[in-house]
């Protein structure tokens, strides 16, 4: 095999038809926002119905004072990428009888719309602990009584439950 000293770097111009780039530089091809499209083509009924929402914990009695683990699970039940508008940035909220992320302080959620996307068929985990306290005040916690309690989970949109789009677990706190 020969070698040229004279020869230089490739050149390629505008006029060749596998020629990458274009005559100024700038990237040519074009790519496609998946979700975006799957926005616009997919009616708003099936996207709500789509997605599965899903709160567990690890069992389903306490003893007082010992963490309660949250699992929770967003699946995107579609072939296709999902896209759901939520009221914030902040895109799902868990409460504890009603009490967002057991807090009786009110709520500081941004006013921003936003967007929670879902590549085709995927899940999101998110994990959260509750120490059986309610937050009454900005550095005060009480512990909560012995009985019954239900964690909600919830799409940060005002018609979620309409939608489908909240689930639930109750747990028993033993004395």
């Amino acid at each position: 095999m020969s070698r040229r000293d004279d020869a230089g770097p490739l050149e390629r111009t505008g006029e060749e038809p596998f020629a990458s780039g274009t005559p100024d530089g700038e990237r040519g091809g074009r790519s496609v926002d998946w979700a975006a499209l799957s926005h616009a083509l997919t009616p708003t009924r099936l996207r709500h119905r789509a997605l599965a929402v899903t709160v567990s914990t690890n069992k389903r009695r306490y003893e007082r004072g010992e963490p309660v683990a949250i699992t929770v699970e967003f699946r995107n039940r579609l072939p296709v990428p999902l896209r759901l508008r939520t009221e914030s940035p902040i895109r799902w909220t868990w409460a504890v009888d009603g009490d967002r992320e057991a807090s009786r302080e009110p709520p500081a959620l941004p006013d921003r719309p936003t967007a929670f996307d879902f590549a085709r068929r995927e899940r999101k985990h998110f994990r959260r602990q509750w120490s059986q306290r309610i937050r009454v005040a900005e550095d005060e916690w009480v512990p909560v009584d012995a009985g019954s309690y239900t964690i909600t989970v919830r799409l940060t949109r005002d018609d979620a439950a309409d939608r489908g789009l909240v689930d639930r677990t109750e747990i028993v706190l033993e004395r």
